[in-house]
C-alpha cells in the first residue's frame, strides 16, 4: 500500500483539524497504509498525554488509539517551548527534527497540511 504524511499545525483544542487528522488517519491505517504525522507548533498538543486523558473521545485519544499502525511525531523545539517532554507524550509519540519532516515529505506518496482554518 502506499505512505500517507500529514502535518498538523492545529490544537487539539481550538480547532477540528485534529479530529480530521484523527477520521483520516484510521481509515488510512485500516486500508493497510503507512501513516506518518508530523506535529509543529501548537499541533504538538496533539502529542498530549495530558489532553488525551481528559475526555474518552477526543482527537488526541484517537490518534494515540493507532498505536504502532501510525507514527506521531512532535517537533522537539515546539514541544519544549510548550512545556512537553518526552514523557509527557502519549505512548505511540515521540519527538522528532525538521529532519524526520523532510524525511516524511521525500517518502509520502500523498502529503496532506492541516493549519487553521482562517488562514488565507
Amino acid at each position: 500500500m502506499g505512505r500517507l504524511g500529514i502535518l498538523l499545525f492545529t490544537s487539539p483544542v481550538q480547532h477540528r483539524a485534529s479530529e480530521t487528522v484523527a477520521g483520516i488517519a484510521g481509515a488510512a491505517a485500516d486500508a493497510g497504509h503507512e501513516v506518518r504525522i508530523f506535529c509543529l507548533g501548537d499541533g504538538v498538543y496533539n502529542t498530549s498525554r495530558a489532553i488525551a486523558a481528559v475526555s474518552d473521545d477526543n482527537p488526541v485519544r484517537r490518534l494515540a488509539a493507532l498505536g504502532p499502525r501510525a507514527d506521531l511525531v512532535s517537533c522537539t523545539t515546539c514541544a519544549r517551548f510548550r512545556g512537553l517532554a518526552e514523557g509527557d507524550l502519549v505512548p505511540n509519540g515521540r519527538l522528532g527534527t525538521l529532519e524526520d519532516l523532510s524525511e516524511l515529505l521525500a517518502g509520502s506518496d500523498r502529503f496532506l497540511t492541516f493549519s487553521t482554518e482562517d488562514a488565507p
